[in-house]
């Protein structure tokens, strides 16, 4: 294994890791996956492929499920995933409107019908379209 420990023949192992050593999550994500269908279908949403970003990401949506119980814990996530939400803020924002509305639903939010009146949006109309990522589910279940 590349970051295993390893010592001389005959002499004692090191007592203290390298700095360098890497810190795999592959615990947290099985412990994450094994939580509820959602839990996992978000993962395969929002996780970075490779790299710090990921385990960092891993390691604080762990922390925040450990906060709340699985059910609005999975709530969040399926939320979170249908608007595409990936930041870790949000999803404690959203985590914490769960819990403070109880059990029941979250109320959609509430959009101003005159926004397309407004200056900034006028002058938006006249752009091309943003290119966006493929819906995660096309059929548009929740």
């Amino acid at each position: 294994m590349r970051s295993a420990k390893f010592s001389p023949p005959g002499l004692p192992a090191p007592p203290h890791h390298p700095h360098n050593r890497h810190h795999p999550t592959e615990l947290e994500e099985k412990h994450l996956r094994a939580l509820a269908p959602a839990v996992s279908a978000y993962l395969d949403y929002a996780l970075p492929t490779k790299g710090l970003a990921r385990h960092q990401f891993l390691r604080r949506l762990l922390a925040l499920s450990r906060k709340m119980s699985v059910e609005p814990f999975g709530q969040t996530l399926e939320r979170a995933r249908k608007y595409r939400i990936t930041s870790l803020e949000t999803l404690q924002n959203i985590a914490w409107l769960y819990l403070q509305q109880g059990p029941g639903q979250v109320p959609l939010v509430e959009i101003d019908a005159a926004f397309r009146q407004r200056e900034a949006y006028q002058e938006g109309s006249l752009t091309d379209p943003p290119e966006l990522p493929p819906d995660p589910d096309p059929a548009g279940h929740e």
